[in-house]
C-alpha cells in the first residue's frame, strides 16, 4: 500500500467508537482485582476473535510463583483459570514487527468511591475503576484491530497483542510473556499518559523494613530500645540515599534535570507497638523507592540494605521490583509515534512517566525497545474520579494505526 488513506482511518475508527465504549463499560463491570481475574479474559476473548489470526487465553501457571522476578506472593494462592489474552496477526510481507501490551486487572475501589464497578458515561468521559488504568487502553487496542479489520488492511510485519493480568501487583502477567519468549522490533505499552509519548519510565523498589528493639516501660528509658524510633532512623537514612542517587540521576538523564521530584520515595505504612507507655520491640515500615538510570533495582536493594543496617533492621524485597525503562529519544519508535500522534491531532513529544509499569520487562528483559502511550491521565487513575475521555480513545487508536503504517506498512486484503 503506497499511501495510507487517513480519512478512511478516521471513518473506520469513528464508526466503531460507540461499540468500543460499550465494551469498556462491560469490562469495568468485572471487578478484576487480584484473586478475581478469571472472568475478564473470558469476556474479552470472543469480542477479539475475528480481529486477529488467533486469540488464545494463556493460563497463568502456579509454578510462576517460584520465579525470582515474581511479585507479591500469597500463601495458598492458586491461579485456576486466570489467564492473559494473546492476539497474533501474521505480517503480510517483511515489515518490522510490533508488540502491544496493556493490562486487564485493576486496583480495588477507593474508600468513598461508590459503585466503582458500575460504569457511567457523561460529558464525553467514561467513569469507573479501570476506565483509564487500563481497560480504556485495552479498548483502544481493540478499536485499532476492529478498524483495521473493517478496512481490510493487514500489517506488513507481525503484530502481537498481550492483554495481561496482575500488572498492578508487579507485572506477573507480563513476566509470563517474558518467560514464554517474544521477539519484536518494537513495543508500545498502553497506559494513561495524556497521549504523550513516554520513552523514560522510572523504576520502583517496594521495600519492607523490620526493626527490632528492647521492650519496656516508659519509666525505664535506659533499659529500652524503641523499634519505632529505629524505624524513623531508617526513614531518615533512606531519604539520604534518595538525595544522593537523585543528584547522580539528574546528571545522567538531562530531561529530568528540572523536574521537582522525579525519584519519589514514599513511606506508606508503619506499624508498631500496642501501648502508648511502652517501648515497642518490633516495627514494620513499608514503602516504595522510585529511581532512574543509571541505577538498577539490584543497586537500590543493596543501598537500602546498607542504609538500614546500623538501625537494628533488616529489609525485604518481596513485593514489586522493577527497573527503569529507557529508550533514546532519537529512536525511530519514539519519532514515528510522535509523528503518528501529530497526524491524529495530538500535540506530543518525548515524555517522562513518574510511575512504573511493565515497559521495563520488554526493554530490559526481552531487549525490545518499548515506549508507553495511551489516553487518559494518571492523575485520576486509582482515584474516586477515575475516567477516560472518549475522544482521547479515538485519537489514540488513530495514532496507533498510523504508527503501524509508518513502522511496518500495510497490505490491502481487498
Amino acid at each position: 500500500m503506497a499511501l495510507m488513506d487517513k480519512k478512511a482511518v478516521e471513518t473506520a475508527v469513528k464508526n466503531n467508537l460507540e461499540a468500543a465504549v460499550d465494551l469498556l463499560c462491560d469490562l469495568i463491570r468485572i471487578p478484576s482485582v487480584r484473586r478475581k481475574q478469571e472472568d475478564i479474559g473470558r469476556l474479552l476473548k470472543p469480542r477479539a476473535e475475528g480481529l486477529a489470526d488467533s486469540a488464545e487465553l494463556v493460563v497463568m501457571p502456579d509454578s510462576i510463583q517460584e520465579d525470582p522476578d515474581y511479585s507479591f506472593r500469597l500463601d495458598g494462592f492458586a491461579y485456576g483459570e486466570t489467564a492473559n489474552l494473546r492476539l497474533n496477526i501474521a505480517g503480510a510481507a517483511r515489515g518490522k514487527s510490533l508488540a502491544f501490551n496493556s493490562h486487564l486487572d485493576v486496583v480495588p475501589e477507593t474508600r468513598g468511591q461508590a459503585d466503582a464497578f458500575s460504569p457511567s458515561v457523561r460529558d464525553g468521559r467514561v467513569y469507573g475503576r479501570g476506565a483509564n488504568d487500563a481497560k480504556g487502553q485495552v479498548v483502544t487496542m481493540w478499536l485499532v484491530l476492529k478498524a483495521l479489520r473493517d478496512l481490510r488492511w493487514r500489517p506488513a510485519g507481525d503484530v502481537t497483542v498481550d492483554f495481561v493480568v496482575e500488572e498492578e501487583c508487579g507485572g506477573n502477567g507480563t513476566l509470563l510473556v517474558v518467560r514464554n519468549g517474544l521477539k519484536a522490533d518494537g513495543c508500545v505499552v498502553l497506559e494513561p499518559t495524556d497521549l504523550q509519548v513516554v520513552h523514560l519510565v522510572r523504576g520502583a523498589v517496594w521495600f519492607e523494613v523490620r526493626t527490632t528493639g528492647v521492650a519496656g516501660h516508659s519509666g525505664s528509658p535506659g533499659s529500652t530500645v524503641s523499634a519505632l524510633k529505629e524505624a524513623v532512623k531508617c526513614m531518615d537514612s533512606i531519604e539520604k540515599v534518595r538525595e544522593e542517587l537523585l543528584a547522580v540521576a539528574r546528571r545522567h538523564v538531562p530531561m529530568i534535570a528540572e523536574h521537582p521530584n522525579p525519584m519519589p520515595c514514599t513511606f506508606g505504612m508503619l506499624h508498631s507497638g500496642n501501648w502508648p507507655a511502652a517501648a515497642p520491640s518490633e516495627a514494620v515500615l513499608k514503602g516504595v523507592f522510585g529511581f532512574l538510570p543509571p541505577f538498577h533495582r539490584r543497586d537500590i536493594q543493596a543501598r537500602l540494605r546498607e542504609a538500614v543496617s546500623p538501625h537494628r533492621a533488616e529489609v525485604l524485597f518481596n513485593m514489586l521490583n522493577s527497573d527503569p525503562s529507557w529508550v533514546d529519544g532519537h529512536h525511530p519508535l519514539v519519532g514515528q509515534l510522535i509523528k503518528a500522534a501529530g497526524d491524529a491531532g495530538i500535540s506530543s513529544g518525548p515524555a517522562f512517566m513518574n510511575a512504573s509499569c511493565d515497559s521495563w520487562r520488554y526493554s530490559e528483559q526481552l531487549g525490545i525497545p518499548a515506549v508507553v502511550f495511551g489516553p487518559g491521565s494518571i492523575t485520576t487513575a486509582h482515584g474516586v474520579q477515575e475516567n477516560v475521555p472518549v475522544d482521547e480513545i479515538r485519537k489514540a487508536a488513530q495514532a496507533i494505526i498510523y504508527l503501524i503504517g509508518e513502522w511496518s506498512g500495510f497490505e490491502s486484503e481487498r
